[in-house]
């Protein structure tokens, strides 16, 4: 391993680095690992992701809604699973794994691909919790100011995430808890208070385009986290080969979607918005118990932040600018400022928004599988991983790999006319691509190519 490389890896090891973690190192079991993805999968964004196809918003009806996101949820815990391997057997964060694919500078691009929505849905997220605290007062006392709220939940959200894994880790635990009760508490104010509209179920609905939309955005919403699955598995203790990761994703990944989706769904059709924060206030039975439901809200903003909208973008940042995890935390949440949080989360944009950054994610997640379980066997070298230089074994062609960029760049351009279905489309072409390149050992063709064409250069310099 080069000086260069070595530095790389020791450069962020005070606070939450990007160096391999060992085994004897990691500090989460399944009881603390299960509640935080439990606590992260409280996405009240998730509301929104069925209630838009329902009738009589959309065409199907509420059956064929909950199958769709049933689907969706075993395919996202599958994709969990699959692409937190590498976290989990080599402790290496998601912009690190990325390398192996993409190359050691290739792997900006999808690291970059990935942190762009995450920088949005933190965005999203701090707007509806400033729009929960907003409700809370103005209802209670009859003052507030959505701005001001919304700068505080910024500052409150980077002050928790300081500290790294650790502060994330005890946050989340204990936030499962408390949030999940609350949440029961908000359902069977529903199911005692309201009452689903018959339409909604007679409806006869349809098994066609929209119901494998409804499963696209049900995956879509949260592929996000799949992708950069490694940045959490890495921290989980290894216990009986892949038992604690395959049973920490399985308990961990789809009892919370499902839920959330399910009961957002419920919410929505059952008071006629999508809202989470307009919804709550519908069922509560008073404007006390309402303000207290909406400390739910705030709860699930800031575990699912930190977790899958903190940490993914300031581990990239950690990477590709050379700074420090605190350094990190403070750009992520300034960008999320900027990304106008109050305009993504409205229902013109809203699945636009998940279909299009799913254009890229789909076919790098591809990638990212074959790559792991068809290309490396699971072999993966982790000294190169951390070579930075050309002696990498992952330098490909001047520190990228043709074909992994040809294949998520193929992916997303035949997935741009099904964008309702974008992942869907883009996730299986960019496998296969890659499989089919990597096979043929495209980027070394190239790189004699390239050499040969060096030495030609050269010689005729001589002449």
């Amino acid at each position: 391993m080069t000086g260069d490389s070595q530095d790389n890896i020791s450069d962020t090891t005070e606070l939450e680095g990007l160096s391999p973690i060992p085994g004897e190192e990691r500090t989460m079991g399944l009881s603390h690992y299960i509640p935080v993805w439990w606590s992260s999968l409280i996405i009240v964004q998730a509301f929104a992701v069925a209630f838009f196809a329902v009738y009589p918003h959309g065409n199907l009806n509420l059956v064929q809604a909950g199958i769709a996101i049933g689907i969706g949820t075993v395919i996202a815990t599958i994709f969990f699973i699959l692409n937190g391997f590498p976290g989990y057997e080599e402790g290496i964060p998601f912009a690190v794994q990325t390398r192996s694919a993409f190359g050691i500078r290739g792997a900006v691009i999808p690291n970059y691909l990935r942190i762009i929505p995450a920088i949005g849905w933190l965005g999203i997220g701090n707007w509806i919790g400033a729009l929960a605290i907003q409700t809370i007062t103005t209802t209670l006392w009859g003052f507030g100011n959505v701005w001001v709220y919304f700068v505080l939940f910024v500052l409150l959200n980077v002050g928790l995430a300081l500290n790294g894994i650790t502060s994330i880790k005890w946050f989340d635990s204990v936030a499962a808890g408390i949030l999940g009760l609350l949440l029961a508490y908000t359902v069977y104010l529903v199911l005692t208070t309201q009452q689903i509209p018959s339409d909604v179920i007679n409806h006869p609905g349809s098994w066609g385009s929209q119901f494998y939309a409804t499963i696209s955005a049900a995956v879509g919403f949260i592929i996000t986290g799949a992708l950069n699955a490694s940045d959490l598995s890495r921290h989980l203790k290894e216990k009986g080969g892949a038992r604690n990761h395959v049973l920490g994703h399985a308990f961990g990944i789809a009892p919370p979607m499902m839920f959330m989706l399910l009961v957002g769904l419920v919410f929505g059709v059952s008071t006629g918005n999508a809202n989470p924060i307009e919804a709550i206030m519908i069922v509560a039975p008073n404007p006390l118990v309402g303000s207290a439901m909406l400390l739910f809200v705030l709860g699930a903003q800031i575990s699912t932040n930190l977790t899958l909208n903190i940490l993914p973008p300031t581990h990239v940042f950690q990477d590709s600018l050379g700074i420090s995890w605190r350094q990190g935390v403070v750009l992520t949440s300034a960008l999320s400022v900027v990304s106008f949080p109050w305009y993504l989360f409205s229902s013109n944009i809203f699945y636009t928004f998940i279909n299009a950054y799913s254009v890229f994610l789909g076919p790098a997640l591809g990638i990212l599988i074959a790559d792991y379980w068809i290309i490396r066997k699971r072999d993966t070298d982790i000294t190169s991983l951390y070579t930075v230089d050309t002696s990498s074994k992952f330098w490909f062609i001047r520190g990228f790999s043709i074909s992994a960029l040809l294949s998520l760049l193929f992916g997303a351009v035949v997935s741009v006319p099904f964008l309702d279905i974008s992942w869907m489309v883009g996730m299986p072409i960019g496998f296969v691509c890659y499989c089919g390149l990597k096979r043929f050992e495209f980027d070394q063709l190239l790189t004699d190519t390239v050499a040969g064409a060096d030495r030609s250069s050269t010689k005729s310099s001589n002449d």
